[in-house]
């Protein structure tokens, strides 16, 4: 697992090797959720996080889509990412 970022509370991940569609992991306070890259929406069965929260990782998201492409494909090649500005 690789931290690219925080912020308000939030965390976002990615896993080595993970499964597609492409997506980040978010924990904030202990909900843990996984988010597409492409889409902005929860993959089948996430649990959401709280609406304000939410709108600051997909606005986050916007701002760093193509990096968020690039981070998620080098942890597929098993490389470490690059970290991410935060919100």
């Amino acid at each position: 697992m690789s931290t690219i970022t925080h912020f308000g509370g939030i965390t976002i991940h990615l896993y080595y090797n993970d499964h597609d569609p492409p997506h980040f992991h978010v924990n904030y306070s202990g909900i843990l959720t996984r988010i597409e890259i492409n889409t902005g929406e929860y993959l089948k069965g996430d649990i959401p996080i709280p609406r304000v929260k939410e709108k600051e990782v997909l606005n986050w998201l916007d701002n760093h889509k193509d990096d968020m492409m690039k981070a998620w494909k080098a942890c597929r090649n098993n490389q470490v990412p690059d970290k991410i500005p935060p919100l």
